[in-house]
């Protein structure tokens, strides 16, 4: 019997997550609804499956067995909400979880009173030179892990005033949007935080409507086990693209840039080699998984919470100039 899940939304990331689930056996995208009826259309005509007329009627499908909610952010903690209520409680959720502080124990208690577990979409938890990098943390051969740093810099950004993506209000801008990816990644490697401090441009916050878009803070992040970790992410129109990530212990110092995995200390270099796959393939492999045997994936609902908060945490601070603690 195949594993049948709808999906709430039919934009870019629900094309990739339904795209991940046509490679996995057994698995159906069993329908679809978007507030826009010609974008589910076009999902529908591309995956399959039944075009719902709302989201009324889908959670009343009981023939389903999880619901994948890929509509955008400011609306994922309502739509949680409203897909536990309605009694279905496998469900998958893209990032971020929450738009506000106050949405977060919103969740937490309705997935507690209704026995719901969502998994969250934080991908770079699958990417292989992430999971090589877990594996080399808990290894212990870096050494005391003294500090780390991020630098991410979506360049070529080419969205206008008036997108989702634009709206500091809705999507978070770049500190919400693309900063929680790393704060996710971050949680993984070194635990609990402990506080967080951050500068920044943020959207139609500081930038006059004449302005094109863009989107820069960096911020300190300080673990409860000691590790400071510094930010640097940016939506930007023009310059390099980067995606990097780098530890420093007192061994090693691993480094990962844009898709290599290398650790240096001197005169001697190690570059790990590896077959990169398809991040979202095994992602949505342990969200069936999870269906199927009731197994957790890599980031779940506690998970997707604690990086966004340390995202918004990062946000007051800007905006109120003090530190955000845990």
């Amino acid at each position: 019997m195949k594993t049948k899940i709808a999906f709430i939304g039919a934009g870019r990331m629900a094309t990739i997550h339904a795209a991940a689930l046509e490679k996995i056996e057994d698995t159906e995208m069993a329908g679809v609804f978007d507030i826009l009826p010609e974008k589910s259309r076009i999902f529908a005509k591309r995956f399959g499956g039944k075009i719902y007329s709302g989201r009324e009627e889908m959670l009343s499908d009981r023939s389903l067995n999880g619901i994948a909610i890929c509509n955008y952010g400011h609306q994922h903690c309502e739509t949680a909400l409203a897909v536990m209520k309605s009694g279905f409680t496998r469900i998958f959720c893209e990032k971020p979880m929450v738009r506000q502080f106050g949405e977060i124990p919103l969740l937490l208690e309705t997935a507690g009173k209704t026995g719901s577990r969502i998994c969250v979409g934080h991908v770079r938890r699958y990417f292989r030179e992430h999971e090589k990098m877990k594996e080399i943390l808990d290894s212990g051969i870096l050494g005391k892990i003294r500090f780390a740093k991020v630098h991410c810099c979506n360049a070529g950004y080419s969205r206008e005033w008036g997108s989702y993506f634009s709206s500091y209000e809705l999507s978070g801008g770049a500190t919400l949007d693309m900063g929680v990816h790393y704060t996710d990644l971050l949680n993984w490697f070194f635990g609990e935080p402990s506080h967080v401090y951050a500068q920044a441009v943020m959207l139609e916050k500081t930038l006059p409507g004449e302005v094109k878009p863009a989107d820069y803070f960096t911020g300190s992040l300080v673990y409860r086990n000691g590790v400071i970790c510094g930010f640097d992410v940016s939506y930007q129109r023009y310059g390099m693209k980067a995606d990097k990530v780098e530890i420093y212990g007192d061994n090693y110092t691993l480094v990962y840039d844009a898709g290599t995995l290398k650790m240096f200390r001197k005169n001697e270099t190690v570059e790990y080699s590896m077959d990169r796959g398809d991040p979202h393939v095994e992602q949505m492999r342990a969200f069936v998984n999870m269906i199927r045997t009731g197994e957790n994936c890599r980031c779940m609902l506690e998970d997707g919470l604690k990086c966004a908060e340390i995202a918004l945490g990062m946000m007051e601070a800007e905006q109120k100039n003090h530190i955000y603690r845990f």
